[in-house]
């Protein structure tokens, strides 16, 4: 894949200033019912995904801030920890940093794993966070918080086929490094997003 669309991303983000979290953003934050997931798993998502907000307010300056979650039935049975978390800056933040998410992310079973991390200048889930998510198949869910409280997510659905996500992703990288402004940016973005169910995968925002 091209890094160089991927610094383009990264550029077109730090355009965009940073949202200060309030309150009343931690409270707007909706419950969802994320398609694929269970739903006994609906209301411990909730709470963490506000927990990444509450944390990025009062520890990181409205920071980003990744919680990670493995609703894997072994590691609960064992008593594991499941919820690793890792600080970042204003523009990115690096889940696999943190030595528990790492171990989550590596140990666990395919498609049992939830990674959330908020987005403080409120732009759509990036280049970055979809590479992220096609990685690592124990990664099912990938939530985006904004610092004003709305979601947007990404799951592999029933028919997640990884090689056409990958060339998915390779055509958004390929029109970020054509783009020369945010717009273009974000139309790559939506590019994806628009295509994403040709691979399985399944977006919705709140």
């Amino acid at each position: 894949m091209n890094d160089k669309g991927l610094e383009n991303l990264e550029m077109a983000k730090k355009r965009d200033h940073k949202i200060m979290i309030t309150e009343e953003a931690i409270k707007k934050v909706p419950y969802v019912r994320y398609r694929e997931i269970p739903e006994e798993e609906y209301e411990i998502i909730h709470r963490l995904v506000q927990q990444v907000l509450k944390i990025s307010k009062e520890e990181n300056d409205s920071n980003e801030v990744a919680i990670t979650y493995s609703f894997d039935p072994e590691k609960t049975l064992a008593n594991e920890d499941v919820v690793g978390i890792q600080f970042g800056d204003e523009h990115s933040v690096n889940p696999l940093a943190d030595a528990l998410t790492y171990h989550l992310i590596m140990s666990s079973r395919e498609c049992m794993v939830v990674s959330m991390h908020n987005h403080p200048s409120l732009s759509l889930i990036s280049a970055t966070d979809i590479r992220f998510f096609l990685q690592y198949g124990s990664i099912r869910l990938l939530v985006v918080v904004t610092n004003l409280g709305s979601i947007s997510y990404m799951v592999k659905g029933k028919n997640f086929d990884y090689v056409k996500g990958v060339k998915l992703l390779n055509e958004t990288i390929r029109r970020y490094n054509e783009a020369s402004e945010l717009k273009g940016y974000q139309d790559a973005t939506k590019f994806f997003i628009s295509n994403c169910y040709q691979a399985g995968i399944i977006y919705e925002d709140r």
